[in-house]
């Protein structure tokens, strides 16, 4: 059985709750959702989006979403770096011959 602690939030947790910012993150991607409704996190979660973190109250939603929004940018950037893009072989002409 795996434990959690209480700071980590899936879809299904988020979906309970009246949130005012979600912030999703995906390969080299970070995307911040405004009081989201419960279709719109379905719909991110059916198109691989992963949930980096919530704020749940208002009151002290710009230091927390500040904080996390930079958490979630250094991982996506350390995860970028990891990872080299596949590079691309050139075209080799090919010519006609006549015949």
């Amino acid at each position: 059985m795996k434990k959690t602690n209480g700071k980590s939030k899936n879809f299904v947790d988020a979906l309970a709750t009246d949130l005012q910012f979600a912030v999703l993150t995906k390969r080299g991607r970070v995307q911040i959702l405004v009081k989201p409704s419960a279709k719109e996190l379905r719909k991110r979660g059916k198109r691989g989006w992963q949930l980096f973190g919530t704020v749940d109250d208002q009151t002290a939603a710009a230091a927390g979403l500040d904080e996390i929004v930079n958490k979630a940018i250094s991982e996506v950037e350390m995860a970028a770096g990891d990872t080299d893009p596949k590079k691309k072989k050139p075209k080799t002409k090919k010519t006609r011959t006549k015949e």
